[in-house]
């Protein structure tokens, strides 16, 4: 039985998101042995993230150890920790159960956000024009469907996100953050050393738990297009750029 407790890292969390975002839904649950189970679904960034596929990624990427679905034989304990670690936790029926309303104003009275950051927020919602508002029953965030069609934005209490039309998750943090950083933050690249390198190679084989700990020493580049994670070549794999 798998430790719950065990999950703390949360730019391994963060590394989970990223790749359900790049990979898509069906993908994602597949590259990890789940199945589509509309139980639990972690809110974040621009959408819902099934509960214990994600659990499983990000805990991969803490340890090194992947988890099987029977492993997590239920959503309960997974939740849990996401919830303790300040995460937003809902059931299947959060959007089916959302409240409407016919402005932003009036959709604010059901969600917390800090005044801190409605300045920002109204300035990106001048540049829209939106059909819609709603909040689901979690109360997580305000959505906001666009006048053309198109996928729907949402505001939360520290950020803004959406999707683009194939399926990338869009957003930027809002300047007041009360809780946890929903998107990482665009840093960099940082050049590469011109002094030779002077480390004597180990022959002694890497594991799983050694290459976790290397992974979390080096510095995190993340593209400022689509906020994925950039590998040491600096060039985004999403983007090619």
């Amino acid at each position: 039985m798998v430790s719950y407790s065990a999950l703390t890292d949360h730019s391994a969390i963060t590394q989970a998101f990223d790749e359900f975002d790049k990979l898509g839904r069906e993908l994602f649950l597949i590259r990890y042995g789940f199945k589509e189970v509309n139980d639990s679904f972690v809110v974040a960034r621009s959408g819902r993230y099934d509960t214990r596929a994600l659990f499983a990624a990000a805990y991969e990427y803490q340890t090194g150890d992947a988890l099987s679905s029977r492993q997590i034989s239920g959503f309960a304990g997974a939740a849990t920790q996401f919830t303790a670690l300040g995460y937003v936790v809902v059931g299947a029926n959060d959007q089916k159960d959302r409240e409407r309303f016919t402005s932003f104003d009036a959709a604010l009275s059901r969600v917390r956000i800090p005044v801190e950051n409605l300045p920002a927020i109204r300035e990106f919602l001048a540049r829209g024009l939106y059909a819609e508002y709603y909040v689901p029953t979690s109360g997580a965030y305000i959505g906001l469907k666009p006048r053309s069609g198109k996928p729907p934005h949402f505001v939360a209490a520290g950020y803004i996100a959406h999707r683009e039309d194939d399926g990338r998750a869009r957003g930027f943090d809002l300047p007041y953050k009360p809780a946890l950083r929903r998107f990482a933050p665009s840093k960099p690249i940082r050049p590469a050393s011109t002094t030779p390198s002077t480390r004597v190679k180990s022959n002694k084989p890497s594991t799983p738990q050694s290459r976790a700990a290397a992974a979390a020493e080096r510095p995190i580049t993340y593209c400022e297009t689509c906020f994925l994670a950039v590998p040491a070549t600096g060039i985004c794999p999403n983007c090619d750029e």
